[in-house]
């Protein structure tokens, strides 16, 4: 019969790491909800554009803020970071969070 590793073992049994998979669940929800304000962020944009001509400006920097809503939670899904997202942590700031960095394709 094969031996249990204790490292195995002491995973399965550690709590933190059943309490960031519940995490995980729970902003994969909250996740697709934002997803889907996002779009209707940009239905009412586009008839916005139709009437008056330009988009609303401030629906325009909470589509942003909520874009890096999404990328905090997307960290926090693929475990890039531990940092877990609002309501555990600060709504992020207008500013873009994510940063395009060309890799020399």
């Amino acid at each position: 019969m094969r031996e249990i590793n204790s490292t195995e073992t002491k995973n399965w049994k550690n709590t933190s790491v059943w309490m960031r998979g519940l995490f995980m669940i729970l902003f994969g929800f909250i996740g697709g909800f934002a997803r889907f304000m996002v779009t209707l962020i940009a239905v009412f944009q586009f008839f916005s554009l139709l009437i008056t001509g330009k988009p609303n400006a401030g629906l325009k920097l909470f589509g942003q803020s909520l874009n890096n809503y999404i990328y905090q939670i997307n960290d926090f899904l693929t475990v890039n970071s531990n940092k877990y997202p609002f309501p555990l942590s600060g709504w992020p700031d207008d500013k873009s969070a994510y940063k395009y960095s060309s890799r020399g394709l």
